[in-house]
């Protein structure tokens, strides 16, 4: 399956991020207190007030149910 984008965030960064550091993005629905961390190191540093762009992708199927 070729990847599918299904959204995109900007948001400023609100402190200094350095390469060796672990940046991490949360996915959450809103009515839910469940979350999933999606943990990283950025490829570049980043400072206060950096604006930041997200993009969500679909890589993959869900399996499919056998049972049904």
């Amino acid at each position: 399956m070729e990847p599918v984008t299904i959204g995109q965030v900007e948001a400023n960064m609100t402190t200094d991020i350095t390469t060796d550091e672990e940046l991490r993005v949360l996915l959450r629905i809103i009515y839910s207190a469940k979350c999933t961390e999606a943990p990283f190191k950025p490829a570049e540093e980043l400072k206060r007030g950096d604006k930041v762009r997200i993009t969500l992708e679909k890589v993959s199927e869900a399996p499919k149910d056998e049972k049904a």
